[in-house]
């Protein structure tokens, strides 16, 4: 009887991801977004612990690292979980939940200016640039919600 190895993909830690996007819409409708590391364009993000509440979770991170006490969340978020069948696709189960956060303008400048690769972009920036920004969705998000098409509620993101 000849024995076949199964060889099984490493999966690496942790093997459920959850993340909080955070979509930093100051007063004049202009979107916070960061210069990534792989020459794109992302939203600010923040890693969950297994047990972590999101909203929770993303208020201490603006708290810490943008210096937003109290942050204004939006009644419009966006949720997204990978199907447990289909996570061989991204080597783990995902969970996430995009905010979107009204913070000031002067607030905005000040987030911007904190590090090099921050930009503000309004609704036509983002149009014509859609394709480079991180993760696919983010632009038709606050898009739907800065125009008023896209109800209150959590917003299933595929």
């Amino acid at each position: 009887m000849k024995m076949t190895c199964v060889q099984v993909p490493y999966v690496p830690w942790p093997r459920f991801d959850r993340r909080v996007l955070l979509l930093l819409l100051d007063d004049h409708q202009r979107l916070l977004v960061c210069g990534s590391c792989c020459h794109g364009w992302t939203v600010p993000q923040v890693r969950l612990d297994s047990g972590a509440d999101f909203s929770g979770q993303a208020a201490q991170f603006l708290k810490e690292r943008f210096e937003i006490d109290r942050p204004r969340f939006a009644a419009l978020y966006g949720v997204h979980e990978s199907p447990r069948n289909k996570t061989w696709e991204l080597d783990r189960h995902t969970e996430s939940q995009a905010f979107i956060v009204r913070i000031s303008s002067q607030r905005s400048a000040l987030v911007r200016d904190a590090g090099a690769r921050h930009s503000l972009w309004g609704l036509e920036e983002l149009r014509r640039r859609r394709r480079d920004i991180s993760p696919e969705g983010v632009v038709l998000m606050i898009t739907g919600f800065v125009e008023g098409w896209l109800p209150d509620g959590p917003l299933p993101l595929s």
